[in-house]
């Protein structure tokens, strides 16, 4: 008996899904065709009520519905493949977006703390400065014969006594001198002109002040 005869003999004595059997046997007449699941529940049905064995069917056959049913696997596999990728891809970014904002971090952290040491150092040496019980300053570090220094400084002393300002030259000769009476907040300046007596070599000079018991001075370049 052959596979369509059997398949007949089933749908005449309805065994099995009749609708189901005659939309199988259409598609093979007309097709040449049946699925692997059509053709193993013809099988069954087969084996079941005509007591016959299944339908053996040509290797070319079978090679063809095992085809049918691999194809949808490299789909899937390629299908997986790409989403593997994408989320690699994905963390790879990710990973390397966190990288670069935590690199972004460290180097803000390192130099705003640089910089707190530095305003730290800046602002501690300017508050010794200030705290200095006696400052006198020149406005240039350089001067030539006729050029004006102009002198300024502060005092912390509560003393009501003048401040007595000196220059002295290369050979700690003093070539220039003058008391000047501090302002209520401690400050006083003057202005002194490079040249006379005394004044006749290049080098370094020094300006003194000296306020009741405190001292200080300064030194700067004379060029003739």
């Amino acid at each position: 008996m052959t596979f369509i005869t059997d398949l007949d003999d089933l749908i005449r004595h309805h065994h099995g899904d009749v609708k189901k059997l005659r939309e199988i046997r259409d598609t093979v007449r007309h097709d040449n065709f049946i699925t692997t699941d059509n053709k193993n529940y013809v099988e069954s049905l087969i084996t079941m009520y005509l007591k016959n064995k299944p339908f053996a069917k040509p290797l070319p056959r079978q090679q063809s519905d095992t085809k049918i049913e691999l194809q949808p696997k490299p789909a899937t596999s390629s299908s997986d493949s790409k989403s593997n990728v994408a989320f690699s891809f994905l963390s790879n970014k990710k990973l390397g977006v966190l990288a670069g904002v935590a690199a972004a971090i460290a180097i803000i952290v390192i130099v705003g703390f640089t910089a707190i040491n530095q305003t730290g150092t800046t602002d501690s040496a300017v508050s010794v400065t200030i705290t200095e019980p006696l400052l006198v300053n020149v406005d240039q570090a350089v001067y030539q014969r006729a050029d004006i220094i102009s002198i300024s400084g502060n005092s912390k002393s509560a003393s009501t006594q003048s401040v007595e300002l000196s220059i002295e030259n290369t050979d700690g000769v003093k070539i220039w001198k003058e008391n000047i009476n501090p302002k209520k907040d401690g400050q006083f300046s003057t202005l002194v002109i490079a040249g006379g007596g005394g004044w006749e070599n290049d080098g370094v000079y020094i300006l003194k002040a000296t306020h009741s018991d405190l001292a200080s001075e300064i030194k700067f370049k004379f060029f003739t």
